[in-house]
């Protein structure tokens, strides 16, 4: 590209001259392309080591005279300074031989070449990345073999430890990838590893790797030193893994999006990132943990924030904090750790004003402004460094809201109508089946009631409440009953998430009860089992609602669908919440308190379980210790965690958890699992087997009682009192509160989060494995390597392995691409000019539900099948593969417009045709050369006509999974695609009609052309089963025609093989004419499968040819092995 003229002074010393002409000079680098010595090793190593990274390429301009030179164009590539030297050649040269001084001629290039820059810059917008970024991008895809979409995010200096040296070299990290290259005096060193193998990420400080960041793989161990930014570059390796995590867990497009309003975003003191993607994957995370903080929707993107102080009217005083804006919100955070939070909705805003200083000397009052609400309540914030500037930000942000949630009336009316349709939303539940309270309880729940209508009479109430210490103490001790679901509903932030998606559970409501599907089946049969001790749930107004919420949710997130324990939660939040209320409090625990815990793995609830384990291991190491001894440690965190302690705990127990839990987060469930495994810390130490922990624990848990409120069961507690939930919540904030954050429980749940997926992802290929061996064809080394290139195959075409119920295999499911790229290459079928053609007949015959999806068992069935089944097998395979209805019309095209194998494909068509319709003398009768010269009776159409004559509407899809079944005869069945489907068919494969097996004769001809012996076989079969298939369409000519009497035709008439390889007709056979059109009428030419198996096996060489093994050891080697770019379509 042209760049501004700049002075140079030494044109030779890291550079080679390539062309020379009287003005100008084309170099290149040393160190680049075919430059060798010394030089070119020094300049390569200062290139690898230091952080200038200059283009390979360069034009000069020069004069004569002068010994300044001016660099006006650097390229990347050779093509592209070659294009620029191009057209200085054809534009600017012969124009310089007019000017009469040097001086001239310097200054006219300089000015050409800026007017160039000029116009160009008129013609593109700014572009987000530098100039010396692109060069490492360049290098980055050159030198690593990347594809071209792949995104470099950064890049980091050095030292990569192998074979105990350090190499210094340069960490490039990828959206997919973590490389790093070297380049010392001569000696390369090149790494790269995917992220989605990477199981432990660390930073290490020991004698022999001090201050090092450790990555392990599957296969081994890489240690990285000698970081100038040693923890922003480990901070962005957990997120770039962790952003692989989620793509392997949730089964999503590997895609990744970059956020283009950061280009336009009005900002200020952003410091200047190396790339713009970098700058997105900051502001993503900076954003996560925004939405962490504040509850907030996680579509929610932080726009930055300011320091600055909030004015606090309950205690009348100006808090240090920081202020937070977003697309849809305002927040602040005290700097004291839970002083004070706000949230301020956008939509809410009434007013935003500068707020003058009143001379009264106080120190708030400087910078501030005023945001007023549509509810009339006000918000100062004071001591604002630039308030113009957020002032505009705010504004800015306003405007953009929608027309409809600009502004919030006061007057809005929060119940809605629900006459209109089929269905009623219920209110809380506790509000229809009222529970009979004693009289202390009555009292204790009413003085509660006080605290809190006291509490916020001075804090406010709804989303824009002030979150105090104060509130946080009324938590703990337990949210009375009335006001729970409103609480829980502020806290969670569901209430946010409520309003802007207004009327969506209604329509999902009335999409889903109207469907059916396996999740609904599924929440069907446990509805009965929610908490069946509530009399809600011994109704069907109780037993209703939670359907309705349940079955909703399903549908609105299909990625999770429904979990068991789902329904015990669900209807815990009924009980207290309205019904639209408790689903959008649903939504939020499954994808942002718990996310990926109700997936059909339990990914959550696994990795959460590694935290407690790391935990337990920080705080009670003794008891971590005994408690992996007996194997106690996974029994804990799933029956707990998932159900939040409701199935372990009596009921009136376990929501004084959930308010916590609501108002704290996930943290909550930690320390609540910490204190109680640190009271009980004594009697676990003597237990010698797990069932003696168990028994402790379930005795602890029963005996932890509320006297503050109404438990479900009415008959008396046996169960020994061990502990009050109020005083077991505050030990749990006392004891573990300061060190057990909610940004402590997100760094380890990425942490644990790399070695849960690995683990699954080795598991899910261990049961897959030992699903495929039970096929008995290709043995176990080969089914493990083919495996691992089927999810190399899968990674890099930015899928990873889906979660499927019916078998272990369904996780991996190839399209039509991979297929072909990975059968071709391993199939000895696949080789000749029919390769593509077999390959697509060989998909659709093992694609079973017919959705362009084929799965590890169908390629490994495909390529068994093509090296490991005895004749009669693969014969079969190649037959059914060929038929009606998975051969279809409109793919017997024309020969002449295939892509491959055009002249051989016209060859055998117009052999196998003469032999059947030899030609005639009589010029009226022309002879049929190939398919495409067919007339207008197809007998393809005949035979499907002559099947749905018999009233069969189903019958071309009855008869696919027929075929297939022939096709697969002998081997173990394949589960059924969809639960609860109907049983496959018998067995059996339809009549070839002639187009179809002149197609199958053609595939046999190709596969057999490299030995003369297999294609005189292939002829004789060949020609004995056509003149066979014209007693079908012939019967009353031709009965009186044994099969023995066309076998000894076939033998008389043995087509002669020339030297190479090509056959010619006997002269001396009478050649009697074609039948009109009008004889294929009598009837439907044909070959069955028993006449193509007998035939065809009757031929010794073909027998012997498809009963040779072989081992796809050495293609898979070699696929393996190869460049993955040349394998990915």
């Amino acid at each position: 590209m042209w760049v501004k003229p700049e002075e140079v002074f030494l044109k030779t010393a890291f550079w080679d001259n390539d062309e020379t002409s009287l003005y100008f000079v084309l170099q290149r680098r040393k160190g680049h392309g075919k430059s060798k010595g010394l030089s070119s090793l020094l300049v390569g190593t200062l290139d690898s080591v230091r952080d200038t990274k200059p283009p390979p390429y360069r034009i000069l301009h020069q004069t004569p005279n002068s010994e300044v030179y001016y660099v006006i164009a650097t390229a990347l590539t050779e093509n592209e300074i070659r294009q620029d030297w191009q057209w200085l050649f054809e534009n600017v040269c012969p124009t310089l031989h007019s000017f009469d001084k040097e001086e001239e001629v310097t200054e006219f290039v300089c000015c050409k070449i800026n007017s160039v820059i000029a116009t160009k810059q008129d013609n593109i917008t700014e572009d987000e990345d530098t100039v010396t970024y692109k060069n490492v991008d360049y290098e980055f895809h050159q030198r690593f073999g990347m594809p071209d979409d792949e995104k470099l995010v950064c890049y980091y200096s050095c030292s990569y430890w192998k074979s105990k040296m350090p190499r210094q070299g340069w960490m490039y990290l990828s959206v997919h990838y973590m490389c790093f290259y070297s380049f010392i005096f001569g000696r390369k060193t090149l790494l790269k590893i995917r992220w989605a193998d990477v199981t432990e990420l660390a930073k290490i400080n020991s004698y022999l790797f001090p201050d090092s960041i450790k990555i392990v793989t599957r296969d081994d161990e890489h240690y990285f030193t000698l970081f100038l930014r040693k923890n922003e570059t480990f901070a962005l390796m957990q997120q770039l893994a962790n952003i692989a995590m989620r793509q392997l867990i949730n089964d999503k497009s590997a895609s990744f999006n970059i956020d283009k309003d950061l280009l336009t975003k009005l900002s200020k003191n952003v410091p200047k990132k190396p790339s713009f993607l970098k700058r997105d994957l900051d502001a993503r995370k900076q954003s996560n943990l925004y939405t962490l903080k504040f509850r907030l929707p996680q579509t929610e993107k932080l726009d930055g924030s300011e320091e600055c102080t909030l004015w606090t009217p309950y205690n009348k005083r100006y808090n240090w904090g920081r202020l937070y804006l977003s697309q849809n919100f305002i927040c602040f955070d005290s700097r004291v750790r839970n002083l004070v939070r706000l949230i301020i909705p956008l939509r809410n805003v009434h007013q935003v004003e500068r707020a003058d200083s009143t001379g009264t000397g106080s120190s708030g009052d400087s910078g501030s402004i005023l945001i007023t609400t549509a509810h009339h309540t006000s918000f100062l914030f004071g001591n604002i460094s630039d308030r113009d500037f957020l002032v505009n930000k705010i504004s800015e942000l306003l405007a953009k809201l929608p027309n409809d949630v600009y502004r919030e009336k006061p007057t809005r009316v929060a119940a809605q109508d629900d006459e209109d349709v089929v269905w009623t939303a219920q209110p809380p539940l506790m509000t229809l089946f009222k529970t009979h309270q004693t009289y202390p309880i009555k009292q204790s729940q009413t003085k509660k009631e006080i605290q809190w209508e006291d509490h916020m009479s001075e804090v406010g109430r709804g989303v824009s409440m002030y979150q105090t210490t104060a509130g946080s103490e009324l938590v703990v001790n337990g949210i009375p009953e009335s006001l729970r679901g409103e609480l829980w509903s502020v806290f969670s932030g569901s209430i946010l998430q409520k309003v802007q998606n207004k009327g969506l559970y209604e329509k999902l409501v009335k999409k889903a009860l109207s469907s059916k599907n396996q999740a609904n089946d599924e929440i069907e049969r446990d509805l009965h089992r929610s908490l069946p001790e509530h009399p809600a749930f011994q109704d069907d107004v109780g037993i209703s609602a939670l359907r309705r919420v349940l079955c909703a949710y399903a549908l609105k997130n299909p990625t999770i669908g429904y979990c068991q324990a789902m329904n015990i939660v669900a209807s815990v939040l009924l009980i207290y919440c309205p019904e639209e209320q408790a689903f959008w409090l649903l939504a939020t625990i499954c994808e942002t308190l718990l996310p990926d815990y109700y997936d059909t793995r339990v990914v959550g609830a696994l990795v959460d379980q590694g935290v407690l384990e790391e935990l337990t291991e920080q705080h009670l190491p003794e008891l971590h210790a005994k408690l992996d001894e007996l194997g106690m440690m996974k029994m804990i965190s799933l029956s707990w965690f998932l159900t939040l302690f409701i199935s372990v705990m009596p009921y009136e127990c376990a929501v004084n958890v959930m308010d916590c839990f609501f108002y704290d987060g996930a943290k909550v469930i930690f320390q609540v699992t910490l204190t109680i495994l640190d009271i009980n810390r004594d009697k676990l130490l003597k237990c010698t087997e797990d069932g003696q922990a168990m028994q402790v624990f379930t005795e602890y848990l029963e005996g932890i009682y509320n006297d503050e409120a109404m438990a479900l069961s009415t008959e008396p507690r046996t169960a020994k009192r061990t502990i009050k939930i109020q005083d077991l919540i505050y030990k749990s904030y006392r004891t573990f509160g300061q060190n057990v954050s909610s940004e402590h429980i997100e760094h380890l749940r990425l942490k644990h989060r790399l070695r849960v997926v690995r683990q699954l992802e080795d598991s899910l290929e261990r049961n897959t494995l030992r699903a495929l061996q039970q096929d008995r064809l290709l043995d176990a080394t080969e089914l493990q390597e083919l495996l691992s290139i089927i999810r190399e195959e899968l990674l890099w075409a930015k899928r990873v392995p889906c979660e499927r119920l019916e078998a272990p295999y369904e996780a991996y499911r190839l399209d039509y691409t991979q297929f072909k790229t990975l059968y071709t290459a391993l199939s000895p079928w696949a080789k000749g000019d029919f390769a593509e053609a077999i390959a697509a007949r060989m998909f659709k015959l093992m694609d079973n539900d017919d959705d362009g999806y084929v799965s590890a068992r169908g390629l490994s069935l495909a390529l068994g099948l093509s090296v490991r089944a005895d004749a009669q097998r693969r014969l079969r395979v190649l037959y059914c593969a060929h038929a009606p209805p998975l051969l279809s019309h409109h793919e017997l095209r024309p020969t002449n417009f295939t892509d491959t194998g055009e002249e051989l494909a016209t060859d055998a068509f117009s052999f196998f045709d003469s032999i059947e319709n030899p030609s005639t003398p009589e010029p009226s009768t022309p002879a049929v050369s190939s398919v495409s010269e067919m007339g207008d009776g197809n007998p393809l159409d005949k035979y499907n006509d002559s099947i749905n004559s018999q009233g069969s509407g189903t019958w071309e899809s009855q008869s696919a999974e027929s075929v297939r079944a022939c096709a697969l005869c002998g081997l173990p069945a394949s589960l059924p695609s969809t639960p609860g489907s109907a049983p496959a068919p018998p067995a059996g494969a339809p009549p070839l009609p002639r187009d179809h097996f002149l197609q199958l004769l053609a595939v046999l001809h190709d596969l057999t052309q490299h030995s003369p012996s297999l294609y005189e076989a292939v002829v004789r079969a060949g020609t004995v089963l056509l003149q066979l298939g014209e007693l079908h369409r012939r019967p009353e000519l031709d009965r009186e025609i044994s099969q023995d009497s066309l076998f000894l035709a076939a033998a008389a008439r043995q087509p002669e093989v020339d030297p190479n390889g090509n056959t010619t007709e006997p002269q001396d056979v009478a050649k009697p004419a074609s039948p009109s059109k009008g004889s294929e009428t009598d009837g439907v030419w044909s070959i069955t499968l028993q006449q193509f198996l007998a035939t065809m096996l009757s031929e010794a060489p073909i027998e012997e040819f498809f009963n040779e093994k072989s081992s796809l050891l050495p293609q898979l080697e070699a696929l393996r092995q190869r460049d993955r770019l040349q394998s990915v379509s």
